[in-house]
C-alpha cells in the first residue's frame, strides 16, 4: 500500500513537472542581433505572453509544456514552438526570418517570340475579364455570413527610434458582414490588454495645457479631441482592409491594374492610384493581390501608401503647437522653434488568407507606418507605428454580433517596462 502510495506521488510530481515550467532564452534574427519587442504567448491559452526586452532575452513562467510557444513580430515569419520538445533547463535560441509586410515587385522576364504583341485595347480587355473572375470568386470565398477570429495583436509606437507605447491586444475581432447594405463592421471584444506607456511622454503629455496659451495660438490644438484619441481603437484600424469592396469599385478600371504571370500557378495583379500636385503634394497608393491562377481565389492582399508633402515657404509652428510636438519628441532637447517645411510617409499591410469551412478567412494581417516631419533647417521627427495581428481561431458557423454587455469588461495590465 505505502509503495503504491509512493509511486502514485513519483507519478503526480512527474505530471506536474511536465506541464508547469519556466523558460528562458533570447530572441534573434539571421544575423543572430536580438529583436525587441518580440510577442510569445502559449496557442491555447494566448493571455499567458510576454515580450522581449532590447537586447532580444524573455522569460515566461507556463501553466503547461504541452502547448504552443508563439513567437511573432512585424516583418519576421511566425516561429510555433512544440514545448513538449523543449527542455526548460537549458535557454532557448529562437532564431527568425525576414517577412516582408508588402509583397515584393514582381519581376518578369520576358522572352522573345514571333506572336504579334497585344494592343492597348486587348490588354485592358484581358485584365477586365480576369477581374471579373477574380471578383466572383471573391463573392464566394467572403460570404455574407459573421465571422468570429481570436486573436493577439501587437502593436509599438516609437518616436526617433525608441518605443514610446506597446499593446498587446487578446481577445475576439468580429466581422459583421452584411454586403448587400455596404454597411458591414468590425467589433472588438477585448480579454485582456496589456499596455506599456514610455512615462518620459506620458509625464509630457499630461503636462501640456492648451489653456496656457492665447486662443488664437492654440486654434489648431483645440482641434484635436483628447477623448476622441483616447477612444481610437489602432487594433481595430489595422485590421481594416476588405477584399470585396476593393475588387467591386476598382474591377471596372482596367486603366489602373496590371496583370503578371509571376509563375506557373500565380497571377499578380497590382492596382497603382496616383494623385499629386506637382511640387506640393504627391499620393501613391498600390495595391498587389496574389491570385490562384487555377480558382481566381486572391491568397494574399497588401497595400502600400506613399504620402509626400511639401510647404515652399514652410508653416510656423504656433507655442502652443510647438509646444504640443515637443510633448512627444525624445532624446531631444526639444524645438525652440520650428518652421514645417514637410512631411514624408509610408503606411504598408497585409493579408494573409487561408481556407476553412469552404470559405477564405484571415490568417493574419501586418501593419505598419512611418515617417518623418521635417523643418526648413532639415531638422526631423521621425515616428513609427506597427502592427501584427495573429489569428488563433477562426468561427463562420452560428456567428451573432455582440451585444453592448458583451462589448464591455476584459483586464488592462500596466508595464512598467517593455520586458515586464
Amino acid at each position: 500500500m505505502k509503495k503504491s502510495f509512493l509511486l502514485f506521488l513519483l507519478l503526480c510530481t512527474a505530471q506536474w513537472c511536465l506541464m508547469a515550467a519556466k523558460i528562458e532564452g533570447r530572441v534573434v534574427n539571421s544575423k543572430g542581433t536580438g529583436l525587441s519587442y518580440v510577442s510569445l504567448y502559449l496557442k491555447h491559452y494566448p493571455e499567458v505572453g510576454t515580450i522581449t526586452d532590447i537586447n532580444g532575452r524573455f522569460s515566461l513562467e507556463v501553466p503547461s509544456m504541452r502547448d504552443s510557444l508563439i513567437v511573432t513580430l512585424v516583418g519576421y515569419e511566425t516561429v510555433f514552438i512544440n514545448l513538449s520538445k523543449v527542455n526548460a533547463d537549458k535557454s532557448l535560441r529562437i532564431t527568425m526570418k525576414d517577412q516582408p509586410v508588402i509583397l515584393n515587385e514582381v519581376v518578369v522576364h520576358v522572352q522573345k517570340d514571333s506572336k504579334k504583341k497585344k494592343s492597348k485595347r486587348e490588354e485592358r480587355a484581358e485584365i477586365l475579364a480576369f477581374l471579373q473572375k477574380v471578383y466572383d470568386q471573391v463573392l464566394k470565398d467572403f460570404p455574407n455570413n459573421n465571422v468570429n477570429h481570436k486573436v493577439v495583436s501587437d502593436l509599438t509606437a516609437t518616436s526617433d527610434g525608441k518605443v514610446v507605447f506597446f499593446d498587446e491586444w487578446i481577445g475576439n475581432i468580429l466581422e459583421i458582414r452584411n454586403y448587400k447594405a455596404w454597411d458591414d463592421s468590425v467589433q472588438m471584444k477585448m480579454d485582456l490588454n496589456k499596455r506599456y506607456v514610455n512615462q518620459e511622454v506620458m509625464g509630457s503629455i499630461e503636462s501640456f495645457n492648451p489653456d496656457d496659451y492665447s486662443k488664437r495660438d492654440r486654434k489648431h490644438v483645440d482641434r484635436v479631441d483628447m477623448n476622441s484619441v483616447k477612444r481610437v481603437q489602432p487594433h481595430k484600424i489595422a485590421w481594416e482592409l476588405d477584399v470585396q469592396k476593393l475588387i467591386y469599385r476598382y474591377k471596372s478600371d482596367a486603366k489602373h491594374w496590371t496583370k503578371v504571370d509571376k509563375d506557373n500557378h500565380t497571377v499578380v495583379l497590382t492596382l497603382t492610384l496616383t494623385n499629386k500636385l506637382p511640387g506640393i503634394y504627391k499620393l501613391v497608393r498600390k495595391v498587389v493581390c496574389a491570385v490562384d491562377k487555377d480558382t481566381y481565389s486572391i491568397m494574399t492582399i497588401s497595400e502600400r501608401i506613399n504620402g509626400e508633402v511639401n510647404i515652399p515657404f514652410g508653416y510656423k509652428l504656433t507655442s502652443a503647437e510647438l509646444a504640443l510636438l515637443n510633448a512627444f519628441v525624445l532624446d531631444k532637447d526639444g524645438f525652440e522653434k520650428y518652421r514645417l517645411k514637410g512631411f514624408k510617409g509610408t503606411m504598408c499591410r497585409n493579408n494573409i488568407f487561408r481556407r476553412q469551412d469552404g470559405q477564405l478567412v484571415t490568417s493574419e494581417k501586418n501593419f505598419t507606418a512611418e515617417g518623418y516631419i521635417i523643418d526648413n533647417k532639415d531638422n526631423k521627427v521621425v515616428f513609427g507605428t506597427k502592427v501584427k495581428t495573429k489569428v488563433i481561431s477562426v468561427q463562420t458557423k452560428g456567428v451573432k454580433p455582440y451585444s453592448p454587455s458583451e462589448l464591455t469588461g476584459g483586464q488592462i495590465q500596466k508595464m512598467s517596462t517593455p520586458n515586464h
